[in-house]
């Protein structure tokens, strides 16, 4: 158009003579960038990656107010003055978003080399900016420079978009196959939107640039469409936002999103001629309105939800922390206090062993019974101190192994025939019986091996008031496994029972009932010891009342 025949635009920007798609590309564009910047720049200002952000929005806005004046304006010295801001506004935009990737990928700053380069890389555009190498002049017929552009310098700044494309490629690339798959859907969302914006925005202005100077169109209106890259990349700015955190924004994403659509749909009041499309955005309008405040609350709900989970989840990592300190201490503790108990009890155990013996004289009748009630009791507290003991060791990691060759028919015999006395005055039948075809010979800690069945075989006696326990023996030659079954009619346990039955200080609900004496240690330190022998110790029962069973498994030599 030949600039003095129009009218002034109203509102400095506002012409009748313009398309649509004008106001409709660069007014929602450059104020969704400017909103999602500053509300992520005001959210958490510090963040270098924030000011970042910030400084491609605000660049990438002037550079479509500038746009915008040019196609609108009327006055020639004014248009040539702006027309300059072109090529410094996309140059910005391009060494600006190869510094915002690099903080992404790497979060921190760049070192001073780098932006060096990147200083180097703009000189030309800042200086050259206002010189005949960049415009020489202006026609005011056509109302526009293209003719006198400076090819040169149009082809360098259009190139450091180009190079921005490239650079940031191989950046994503390099950091995507090495990252933690969490940050790689971060990498890709970043890197779709980034690039998806300078491609669209640098080829689509470019060619409508190139080809209006050379003739081909009628004007530069193709531009229009590759701004509508920004909105593409501040939605995936969001989502980033929304699902990683990203910009550590808090509840900002929500808003910027609701405040995006209502400006794009406000905007189509402006764009649309007829009564009926008008009415139909306005309507699109309040419920986006509605909708969206729906939206923002719905979402501030969940975060502080979520926030507080998190809260709870760091200070029960330190409960955690500190409850295992706590443990320790008292595996420390239950150490030094069994080896301090243990001694006196030895001491005791030997005097009253020679007090029975006659050592110190004959007895008398009444102090007969006494002393072998007392030498009961210690040879019971000697027991669950060895087992206090076995626990500390377990836990500390202390525990030695003895390996040799041994027969465990003959070990499991042994211990069948020392315990059966017990049973007897139990009123208690303890059978043993076998059944292998190898040699049954493993190769192990023999001491813990004993130690092990003691327990097992221990425990049905504590357990069972009546009836019998069954010690029996048999083989697996093809898994090459040996198998001591301890089988009683005692009071059995439920499911429950039996899946915690092997921890710590864990004893059947109903054990207090048959025997207060138990301290829930004999299981765990058996089936600790079995394990780190390849073995392995398992509880059985069909429910309370119905008797217990338990399978001590370890593998044979051939």
């Amino acid at each position: 158009m030949i600039c003095n025949l129009f009218s002034e635009p109203t509102y400095f920007i506002f012409s009748s003579d313009l398309p649509d798609l004008l106001y409709y590309s660069h007014i929602p564009a450059a104020v969704i960038a400017l909103l999602v910047g500053l509300f992520v720049f005001i959210n958490n200002r510090k963040l270098l990656l924030n000011q970042l952000l910030l400084i491609i929005s605000i660049c990438f806005s002037f550079w479509a107010l500038a746009n915008l004046i040019l196609w609108t304006n009327i006055h020639s010295d004014f248009l040539l003055f702006v027309w300059i801001f072109l090529a410094v506004f996309s140059s910005l935009i391009s060494i600006f978003s190869i510094y915002f990737m690099y903080v992404f990928l790497y979060k921190h700053d760049i070192s001073f080399s780098l932006k060096l380069v990147f200083l180097l890389l703009l000189a030309p555009v800042l200086m050259l900016a206002n010189t005949d190498l960049s415009l020489s002049g202006f026609d005011i017929t056509n109302c526009d420079a293209f003719m006198f552009e400076g090819i040169i310098f149009k082809i360098y700044h259009t190139s450091l978009g180009v190079l921005a494309m490239l650079w940031i490629f191989v950046l994503l690339i390099k950091n995507y196959f090495k990252s933690a798959p969490e940050f790689k859907k971060q990498i890709l969302l970043m890197g779709t939107g980034i690039e998806f914006f300078l491609f669209s925005f640098f080829t689509l202005v470019f060619f409508a640039s190139y080809l209006t100077g050379i003739g081909i169109l009628p004007d530069s209106s193709l531009e229009m469409y590759g701004l509508f890259g920004m909105i593409v990349f501040m939605v995936f700015i969001a989502i980033l936002i929304v699902q990683f955190k990203a910009f550590k924004v808090g509840l900002i994403a929500p808003q910027v999103l609701v405040v995006a659509l209502v400006v794009l749909i406000g905007s189509l009041l402006f764009v649309v001629k007829s009564l009926s499309a008008q009415i139909v955005s306005a309507g699109t309008l309040i419920l986006v309105i509605i909708l969206g405040f729906i939206l923002v609350k719905s979402v501030k709900k969940e975060i502080k939800q979520r926030e507080e989970i998190e809260k709870l989840a760091v200070n029960l990592e330190k409960a955690n922390g500190r409850l295992k300190i706590l443990d320790k201490q008292k595996s420390e503790f239950v150490s030094i206090a069994s080896h301090q108990l243990r001694s006196p009890l030895t001491s005791i155990r030997g005097y009253i062993s020679m007090m029975q013996e006659g050592s110190f004289g004959t007895l008398s009748a009444k102090m007969i019974d006494p002393l072998k009630r007392i030498n009961d009791s210690t040879a019971m507290m000697a027991s669950s101190i060895e087992d206090f003991l076995s626990v500390s060791r377990i836990e500390s990691g202390n525990m030695k192994y003895e390996y040799s060759d041994f027969n465990l028919r003959d070990q499991a015999e042994h211990i069948v025939d020392d315990l059966r006395q017990e049973a007897i005055k139990k009123g208690l039948l303890l059978m043993f019986r076998t059944n292998i075809s190898c040699q049954g010979i493993v190769h192990a800690d023999i001491g813990k091996t004993q130690q092990i069945i003691h327990n097992l075989i221990n425990n049905s006696l504590k357990y069972t008031p009546k009836g019998t326990i069954t010690v029996y023996l048999h083989d697996d030659k093809k898994r090459k496994l040996l198998f001591i079954e301890i089988i009683d009619t005692g009071i059995g346990m439920s499911q429950v029972t039996i899946e915690s039955l092997f921890e710590k200080f864990s004893r059947a609900s109903n054990a207090n009932s048959v025997n207060i004496k138990g301290t829930g240690l004999g299981l765990f330190v058996a089936r600790e010891m079995a394990r780190a022998m390849k073995g392995e110790v398992t509880a059985h029962s069909e429910g309370e009342g119905k008797g217990s069973h338990f399978i001590f498994t370890i593998p044979f030599q051939q």
